[in-house]
C-alpha cells in the first residue's frame, strides 16, 4: 500500500511537470521492475499480477489529478 501511495505521488509530480511520454516510460520501468521481482521470487500468479495492475495505476491516476491541478490545457 505504501508503495501505491508513493508512486500516485510520482506520478502527481510527472503530471505537473512534465508530459505524458515521461508517465509511459515510468510506467514501463514498474511493470518491468514489478514483474521481475514477482517472477523471481514468487512465481507468476494472478494476485501478483494483479498488485502489479495496481501499481501500474497508481502513477497514471497521480498524472490525471497532477495535470488537472496544473492547469492542463483541454478542449472547452
Amino acid at each position: 500500500m505504501l508503495v501505491a501511495v508513493m508512486l500516485f505521488g510520482v506520478g502527481w509530480l510527472v503530471g505537473r511537470t512534465y508530459t505524458v511520454v515521461v508517465l509511459a516510460m515510468t510506467s514501463t520501468v514498474i511493470m518491468i521492475t514489478a514483474s521481475a521481482i514477482f517472477i523471481t521470487t514468487y512465481g507468476l500468479d494472478v494476485l501478483h499480477t494483479l498488485i502489479t495492475l495496481g501499481y501500474l495505476g497508481a502513477p497514471q491516476s497521480g498524472y490525471l489529478l497532477g495535470a488537472f491541478m496544473n492547469g492542463y490545457q483541454h478542449d472547452s
